[in-house]
C-alpha cells in the first residue's frame, strides 16, 4: 500500500513537468497551454516531438518566433498579441522541428531547414478543422520563398 501511495505521489510531477511555460501576464500562458492542447488533439506525433525536444516556452521581442539553446521555443510577442491559438500552435510545431534539427544536425542548408519546417507546419495546419486560410497562405508563402533560395 505504501508503494502505491509513493508511486501515485509522482503522477503530478510527471504530468506537469514536461514543458515550462513562462507566465508574463496578459493570459499568454493560458494561450500557450491551449495551443499545446490543440497540438495534442490534432496530431499526437507532432505533440510528442514538442514534448521530446522542448522543455521551456517563453516570449521574445522578435519579428518571428524562434528557438534557442536546443530546448527553448521563443514565441514572438506580436504573435502572442494576436491571440490566435491556431497561429500559436503552428509556431510551436514549426519551432519544435528546428529544435529537433538542433539536437540532430544533418548538415542542412539553413534555407532548406526553414523550408522543411514550413512544410511540417503546413501539414499540421491542414489537419485543424476550419483553419483560417491566411495561416496556410502565410506558411505556404514562406515555404516557397525558402525553397527557392
Amino acid at each position: 500500500m505504501k508503494l502505491l501511495a509513493l508511486c501515485l505521489s509522482f503522477i503530478p510531477l510527471i504530468a506537469f513537468s514536461q514543458i515550462r511555460v513562462d507566465d508574463v501576464g496578459d493570459g499568454w500562458k493560458q494561450q500557450v497551454e491551449q495551443a499545446l492542447q490543440l497540438i495534442h488533439d490534432v496530431d499526437s506525433v507532432k505533440y510528442e516531438i514538442v514534448l521530446t525536444y522542448c522543455d521551456h516556452i517563453s516570449y521574445a521581442l522578435t519579428p518571428y518566433s524562434t528557438s534557442e539553446s536546443g530546448h527553448v521555443i521563443l514565441l514572438a510577442t506580436a504573435e502572442m498579441r494576436r491571440g490566435n491559438i491556431n497561429d500559436i500552435a503552428s509556431a510551436i510545431v514549426h519551432e519544435s522541428l528546428h529544435l529537433y534539427f538542433q539536437r540532430y544536425p544533418i548538415g542542412l542548408d539553413p534555407n532548406d531547414e526553414e523550408a522543411l519546417c514550413y512544410a511540417y507546419e503546413i501539414e499540421f495546419l491542414k489537419q485543424i478543422p476550419n483553419i483560417e486560410p491566411w495561416l496556410i497562405d502565410h506558411a505556404m508563402k514562406y515555404y516557397l520563398y525558402f525553397s527557392e533560395q
